[in-house]
């Protein structure tokens, strides 16, 4: 009996403290976020032009030096167990 009391009064206040906290936060006004300022930039399109395509040249000669090393990794221990085997038979 005291059992069921105390909880029923433990109920009660856990209802109304999540019911007032519920109203509170509901009471304050909402947030608005203010855009930054837009900044103008003006920009000659042949200088854009010709960093875009200094970067794009610049990329494709790191690819190119980059795919060739690969490659050359990857054949060169073919040919030396080829070589090996043939020795190895002779």
């Amino acid at each position: 009996m005291v059992t069921r009391k105390l909880s029923t009064a433990l109920v009660a206040v856990g209802l109304s403290v999540g019911l007032l906290a519920q109203n509170a936060t509901g009471a304050e006004g909402p947030v608005r976020q203010k855009a930054p300022l837009a900044t103008e930039f003006k920009v000659d399109a042949q200088v854009f032009r010709n960093e875009i395509d200094a970067y794009v040249r610049e990329l494709n000669e790191q690819l190119r030096t980059t795919l060739n090393q690969d490659l050359r990794r990857e054949l060169t221990p073919k040919v030396v167990l080829t070589s090996h085997e043939l020795r190895a038979r002779g």
